[in-house]
């Protein structure tokens, strides 16, 4: 009878693996209000990340660039898109563009870090993870708040540079369409960063491939960052 019990708890368990899903929201803003303000490859880079979930097919993808990145609709978006993650279930954002302390420029104003986890802590899924490729990435986790500790939060965060660097952008000549960093991401979510060739990316997985490979290709002046309270085994994507 224990045997039967063991037997059918592994096989919940493992039919609740194979049927989680990942809900993600994919931003990015290239055209700011103000020609002073903006970046060449930004909306792409959300392009590029949505396409990737949507291929794998384990996802509900839900993405928008430039003047659709407003406060309001982001905030809108995770809200209805991470109520219907379960437990077993991961919840994304992704956001290419500019960067300010503590958060996120979006067209119409900043979005603030808290404001992102207090929609994140709503959802019942256990994965939760924001990706930002940013200029100053880093310094994002910084507010004027000396008491703000975002680091405590059950929270993955993937910031492309630390709080003094620049996020590159790659050259023209090159023909790659995204920044430096998402290049490497997109490289390690489509099977790059599976050193263990298990089908899952793992968030140690992502985190060594991205890193050695920006920090590489940028000639040492771009590294990225990743910290927050979650499992180095934590999958990111699976295949």
């Amino acid at each position: 009878m224990k045997r039967l019990l063991s037997f059918l708890i592994i096989f919940l368990l493992a039919i609740t693996a194979l049927l989680a899903r990942t809900y993600i929201v994919s931003v990015g803003i290239a055209d700011y209000p103000g020609r002073q303000n903006d970046l060449r490859v930004s909306a792409n880079d959300a392009k590029t990340i949505a396409d990737i979930f949507k291929k794998n097919g384990k996802a509900e993808v839900e993405s928008f660039v430039n003047s659709d990145v407003t406060i309001q609709k982001v905030c809108a978006t995770m809200r209805l898109t991470f109520a219907k993650a379960t437990p077993s279930d991961a919840i994304i954002l992704y956001f290419s563009g500019h960067g300010v302390p503590g958060g996120l420029v979006c067209y119409d104003g900043f979005l603030y870090y808290s404001s992102v986890l207090s929609i994140m802590r709503q959802s019942k899924a256990q994965q939760k993870m924001i990706f930002v490729d940013a200029c100053f990435a880093g310094k994002m986790r910084y507010t004027n708040k000396r008491n703000t500790n975002y680091s405590k939060e059950n929270v993955m965060f993937f910031l492309s540079s630390r709080s003094t660097e620049k996020s590159l952008e790659t050259p023209r000549q090159t023909g790659f369409k995204n920044s430096l960093f998402t290049v490497f991401l997109e490289r390690g979510l489509r099977g790059g960063a599976d050193t263990n060739k298990d089908r899952v990316i793992t968030a140690k997985e992502i985190y060594n491939f991205v890193h050695q490979g920006v920090v590489e290709a940028s000639g040492n002046r771009q590294h990225p960052v990743m910290w927050g309270k979650f499992d180095g085994n934590m999958p990111v994507i699976k295949w």
